[in-house]
This record gives structure tokens, C-alpha cells and sequence, in this order.
């Protein structure tokens, strides 16, 4: 399943089906029109991804790696 990603009610990076991301979780995220495979990482303040922690990853497409 991919969707858009919103915050939860614990701070993680949730799917609308309450599948949550957190520290080194990989992701695949819809950048730039590219499914791109990172891992989130969290930097005592929000989550961000590996690579693209200028993305706010909140309304941002994902997925869980290798999930249609």
C-alpha cells in the first residue's frame, strides 16, 4: 500500500492504514516523480529521510519497500 504520509498521535510518520514508519525503517518515497529506497532516521526533533532531510515527510507519498 502507498499513500500519503500524515503524523501520528505518537509522532511517527503514519499511512492511513495506521502502518507507521520510525528510526531505521526502510521506506520507499515518491520523490520527484521516482520511487526512491531510503531509511528514516530521526534527529531529536522529527523523523526525516536518509539522503533527503530537506522533504518533509509529512504529506509525502510512501510505501514499505517491494509493496505494490
Amino acid at each position: 500500500m502507498y499513500a500519503e504520509l500524515a503524523k501520528n498521535e505518537q509522532g511517527r510518520y503514519a499511512l492511513p492504514n495506521g502502518e507507521y514508519f520510525t528510526a531505521d525503517d526502510d521506506i520507499e518515497a515518491l520523490i520527484k516523480d521516482q520511487w526512491i529506497k531510503t531509511t528514516v532516521h530521526h534527529n531529536n526533533d522529527d523523523y526525516y529521510l536518509v539522503g533527503f532531510a530537506d522533504i518533509p515527510m509529512e504529506g509525502l507519498i510512501a510505501k514499505y519497500p517491494n509493496v505494490v
